[in-house]
């Protein structure tokens, strides 16, 4: 019990975990990655290179990152962001298995082939079968993020991403027009051409 009755209540606000205040990294659950990447035609990347960016920006307080042009450049980016991540791996004496300098090599060789493939086809310069490539490439350039996204999550002490699991409705905003534009594919694919 306290001497002074009239004394404000003491108790200890220093917070000992740093990850609470401001995690170094955009954490995000394996389930809702998933998810959000395959709706969004794997323009989800593009967010999780901001998020990320914005993250380390805001918890080292540099002000060299531009997380927005880092996000749009991020063919030129993606071995920094995957080196920083590996910094704070390290920093933080957390064990993780990855090469972070191949995993970007890959991912990056794997969205300029599929850029390449993309506007070589628009142009009709290949044939049919090889139009549908960057699907699996996109499929690759996923686990590549999704390897840095359990370094990040093991990093920051969530190794499973519970702190953002849920699905928000700006999620499901983009989930329903991620839904929309596959139907449509779909129905541009199999629809016979005498009707277009």
């Amino acid at each position: 019990m306290q001497e002074n009755i009239y004394a404000a209540p003491e108790a200890d606000l220093t917070n000992t975990n740093e990850d609470a205040v401001q995690p170094a990294f955009y954490i995000v659950s394996p389930a809702k990655f998933w998810t959000l990447y395959f709706f969004t035609f794997s323009l989800y990347g593009l967010y999780w290179h901001f998020k990320n960016w914005k993250q380390y920006k805001i918890a080292y307080d540099d002000d060299s990152p531009m997380p927005i042009m880092r996000a749009i450049f991020s063919i030129f980016f993606t071995h920094a962001l995957f080196g920083v991540i590996d910094v704070r791996l390290k920093d933080k004496g957390k064990e993780f298995s990855w090469n972070p300098n191949l995993w970007a090599t890959v991912g990056v060789v794997a969205l300029l082939v599929s850029r390449f493939i993309d506007r070589f086809t628009a142009s009709g310069s290949f044939t049919t079968a090889i139009e549908f490539a960057p699907i699996p490439l996109m499929i690759v350039y996923g686990f590549v993020l999704f390897k840095a996204q359990r370094a990040i999550n093991i990093s920051c002490n969530d190794p499973d991403g519970r702190s953002n699991s849920n699905i928000t409705l700006a999620n499901c905003v983009w989930i329903f027009l991620g839904t929309i534009i596959l139907i449509l594919a779909l129905i541009g694919i199999f629809l016979p051409d005498d009707f277009s």
